[in-house]
């Protein structure tokens, strides 16, 4: 019986500190506006860190009768600088009103997993503008003289200026074509093309650099992660022509599940390496040595599991191709 109580205490703490660390609020930056003006609602979304489905207020054009929407922001994604297992998505939506009185914004609502969350509702105060008394009828102002300005003069001119800038452009072009060629010997032997490095050679030679400069052992052990994501990012890059250097460790993560030379193991150790340069970068997580010296060893192992192998003709089958082609 005691250990049934046991189970049920642990659970229930597990349940409650989950629901603590999912968190949904909606702050108003001023409550009360002109007709006309306009004010920001910001959205704040804290979740586990390995929460995979989050989904916000899917908002459009308005909120409610009274309430419009200007413009939603792009959202935001942080780490807590206390607690790194939690994330927090944040957006900005900009509102105004065209009707005057007491408007509700309702609770609008958040989805974290299989957990739905609701805001608090929030009142928007929406003021007249205050009409002045009658006054004395006024005259028409006179018209007011611009001063002269060569970037008006341009843009009113734009097509014939246009049009004799990318004739200077042709001709500059087209003397320095003629300088190059004019005076070209007759025999000159072909031009030797150097091949491009292969992905693999290029970050291999670059890890060896980085394990030779001992950069986490100076102490530098954000610099090192930095640099270690870097590389890694950019082989992804080159050999899989996916935009790593600009998408973050979860969207890699998907785009190379895709890949079936890459083993599933492999994978999972490449995405906690770049997980854990992510916590050395942004979060201030400091690794220990042997976190950092694996890091490396990650790095070398999916680049050689990965890397592009060139099929090797042997002699024999040269010579036969060249005999059939003859």
């Amino acid at each position: 019986m005691m250990k049934q109580i046991s189970v049920f205490i642990i659970l229930l703490l597990s349940f409650l500190s989950y629901s603590q660390a999912q968190e949904f609020t909606v702050k108003l930056s001023s409550p009360e506006i002109r007709i006309g003006e306009q004010a920001t609602l910001v959205l704040e979304c804290r979740f586990s860190a390995v929460e995979k489905q989050i989904m916000l207020p899917a908002l459009k054009d308005t909120i409610s009768k009274f309430i419009e929407i200007v413009d939603v922001s792009l959202v935001d994604t942080t780490f807590d600088e206390d607690d790194i297992t939690s994330k927090f998505f944040t957006q900005k939506v900009t509102i105004t009103s065209w009707d005057s009185g007491l408007h509700v914004i309702p609770p609008l609502k958040a989805v974290i997993g299989s957990v739905t969350l609701y805001s608090e509702p929030i009142l928007l105060s929406v003021k007249t503008v205050e009409l002045v008394g009658e006054q004395d009828i006024r005259d028409i102002k006179g018209i007011i003289e611009v001063p002269f300005s060569l970037w008006d003069w341009i843009l009113a001119r734009q097509f014939q200026v246009g049009l004799v800038i990318t004739i200077l452009i042709l001709l500059i072009i087209g003397y320095f074509i003629y300088r190059k060629y004019a005076n070209k010997p007759k025999d000159i032997s072909e031009e030797q093309i150097v091949p491009k490095e292969e992905a693999d050679i290029i970050a291999n030679r670059k890890l060896n650099e980085l394990e030779s400069k001992k950069v986490w052992q100076a102490g530098n052990v954000k610099e090192y992660h930095s640099q270690l994501s870097f590389i890694v990012r950019e082989y992804i890059e080159n050999r899989f022509e996916i935009n790593a250097l600009e998408q973050t460790t979860d969207e890699i993560s998907m785009l190379l599940v895709s890949h079936p030379e890459i083993n599933k193991t492999d994978l999972q150790q490449l995405i906690q390496m770049l997980q854990l340069a992510d916590m050395a970068k942004f979060a201030k997580q400091k690794p220990i040595g042997v976190e950092n010296e694996q890091a490396l060893k990650v790095g070398y192992s999916f680049i050689e599991k990965t890397k592009i192998i060139a099929e090797e003709i042997s002699e024999e089958e040269t010579i036969n191709t060249t005999e059939k082609d003859a």
